[in-house]
């Protein structure tokens, strides 16, 4: 009879100690998951403030030539924007700054401002349909680019040369065959 007890309690034990070791796997294999997540958002994070950066330095060189371009674009483009945000009103007397007649950044920005409002308030409802219709060929658009710079580094492409292949930019790139191996684990 005790013998029979102890070959019980040797199951019981070796039974615990297996459930043991499943538990322990389980929790690991968490643990894994959970690191794999947080080097995915750390790398999406890290893309994103490269594409941010990329973007900046982009606009920076815009500002760079709007302000390098000549005097006299600003004062003849000051001209069409009063006269097109007041149509039928009579434009107040432009005030001068002191010096050269130069005029300051916000005052083109609201200039240009007008003109593109302008520019799109003309637009027909023709125009508005055909750009409903890009816009609806976009995602298309831009999942075909994806799927092609995928083939890309398949073929044993480096970010650099699809980058060039594609006139596109290496994040840009990056970022699509971020996404892609995203879409792949999910």
């Amino acid at each position: 009879m005790a013998t029979l007890f102890i070959f019980i309690s040797f199951i019981l034990n070796a039974v615990a100690l297996f459930a043991i070791i499943l538990l322990f796997m389980r929790q690991n294999r968490l643990h894994e998951i959970k690191k794999e997540q947080e080097k995915l958002v750390a790398d999406m994070e890290e893309m994103m403030t490269a594409y941010l950066a990329e973007m900046k330095e982009e606009n920076e060189k815009l500002i760079k030539e709007f302000s390098s371009s000549s005097p006299a674009e600003h004062s003849a483009a000051a001209g069409q924007a009063s006269s097109a945000v007041t149509p039928g009103k009579s434009a107040p007397p432009s005030r001068t700054p002191e010096g050269a007649g130069a005029i300051a950044a916000p005052s083109m920005q609201r200039i240009r401002a007008a003109q593109v409002y302008n520019r799109t308030a003309n637009k027909t409802a023709d125009e508005n349909e055909k750009i409903s219709a890009e816009e609806q060929e976009a995602p298309a658009a831009a999942q075909a680019l994806a799927d092609e710079i995928v083939s890309l580094k398949d073929q044993g492409l480096s970010v650099e040369e699809i980058a060039r292949k594609l006139n596109k930019g290496k994040t840009e790139v990056e970022l699509a065959l971020k996404f892609a191996d995203a879409g792949k684990n999910s």
